[in-house]
């Protein structure tokens, strides 16, 4: 009676062991979105600016380049750095010095992280120098839309970006395409992992205002003396963009949903992480900022446990991923309860685009995260596995010698 008893007990304590490391599991899941890793720089995706000056630059100027850099590129991803061109011709940036063919000094040069250059307006005829370079210093971190995208990002599950073309009717083609794909995203968001206060915002770059964002545009891979149909990009999380730059007859309602539904979807569902990682528009991101972040997502972005965690569920293997024709497959379902078509689209060579083979080769060469890293839900779920084992093991042994006893 005695040791029907004691294994009664154990069997209850078992029981309770095993609810116990389920929901401590489940508890410990990946709490990420798509959106939210949006929010997380694992590697830095840093603009640079290079000055070039020569030995006969007056220190004034080189020092209003200085006060002016430092104060306007703060809190920003961008990198301002002067280059004497008489000193440092073995410098890696002189490739851009002679590829634009700079002859007057000084002169300053707008550098993407995928090495596209921009040369920046610093000195204009009956203008205060002074005056030209802070105008031109901070137009790369700030234009009118780059504020209301700032101002809307972080509380709405995404930005729609829509540029439009010379055409009033493909306009008028593309707007719509937009509103009903956004209009879906709305109206599946209470479905979503995680709670997001508002759908898809809205922004429209008119034809008449596409000179006032020549920066922004041009971070996009678009050329404002080239826009001559309507292009799209979706920015989440940091300002990122995700997905290709749509344009024209790429612009469809199926297309522009597909990829608006992969910013709802777990950080952990397979996601190739060159869909995800898009480069950054240049912007300025402070304080305010990041406390909204914590304020409306619930987690410091900034902490470096988090950004740990990011970076090894990003590291894991994909079963969705980008092919180098620029599809977005699956081999599992994770897509479908919402798709209706494959994403295609059809990516031109162009000057001054990365293939996907750059594109690995990029992210092979950089400080990536080892592919075996453990993320935390997985060392949980081993760590159970060993202790149930363990407690398994412990329990025979004390039936057996229960039963030996009897």
């Amino acid at each position: 009676m005695r040791l029907t008893v004691i294994v009664m007990r154990i069997r209850r304590t078992l029981v309770i062991f095993i609810l116990c490391s389920f929901y401590f599991s489940e508890a410990f899941c990946c709490e990420y979105s798509v959106r939210d890793a949006g929010f997380v720089t694992i590697l830095p995706t840093q603009y640079r600016i290079y000055c070039f000056i020569r030995d006969d630059t007056p220190e004034k100027l080189t020092s209003t380049f200085k006060q002016i850099s430092y104060t306007t590129f703060m809190d920003t991803n961008v990198e301002f750095e002067i280059i004497n061109v008489e000193q440092n011709n073995n410098h890696p940036a002189m490739e851009y010095f002679h590829f634009w063919e700079i002859q007057s000094f000084p002169s300053a040069i707008l550098v993407s992280p995928e090495g596209r250059s921009f040369i920046l307006p610093i000195s204009v005829p009956n203008k205060p120098f002074k005056e030209t370079v802070w105008s031109s210093l901070e137009n790369v971190v700030s234009s009118p839309k780059r504020e209301e995208i700032l101002e809307h990002i972080v509380k709405a599950y995404c930005v729609v970006l829509l540029v439009e073309g010379e055409d009033a009717a493909e306009n008028k083609r593309v707007h719509e395409a937009v509103d009903v794909a956004t209009q879906k995203i709305a109206g599946m968001m209470s479905q979503l992992p995680k709670h997001i206060d508002e759908p898809p915002y809205i922004i429209v770059i008119p034809r008449e205002l596409v000179s006032h964002e020549t920066i922004l545009l041009w971070s996009l891979d678009v050329n404002e003396n080239e826009v001559t149909e309507p292009c799209v990009a979706v920015l989440y999380g940091r300002g990122r963009r995700i997905g290709p730059l749509l344009e024209g007859e790429q612009i469809t309602e199926s297309v522009l949903f597909n990829i608006l539904y992969v910013i709802g979807l777990s950080c952990d569902c397979g996601l190739d992480a060159r869909l995800t990682r898009g480069t950054l528009i240049p912007h300025r991101w402070g304080e305010k900022m990041q406390s909204d972040v914590l304020k409306y997502l619930g987690f410091d972005a900034e902490s470096p446990m988090v950004k740990m965690e990011i970076s090894s569920i990003m590291s894991m293997n994909r079963s969705i991923r980008m092919e180098d024709n620029g599809n977005i497959r699956s081999s599992g379902n994770e897509l479908d309860e919402y798709r209706e078509d494959v994403l295609e689209y059809e990516r031109e060579s162009a000057i001054g685009r990365v293939s996907p083979a750059q594109l690995r080769e990029l992210s092979s060469t950089g400080a990536a995260t080892p592919k075996s890293g453990l993320n935390l839900k997985m060392t949980l779920t081993i760590t159970s596995i060993i202790v149930l084992l363990i407690f398994a093991g412990g329990l025979f042994i004390l039936l057996r010698s229960r039963g030996k006893i009897s």
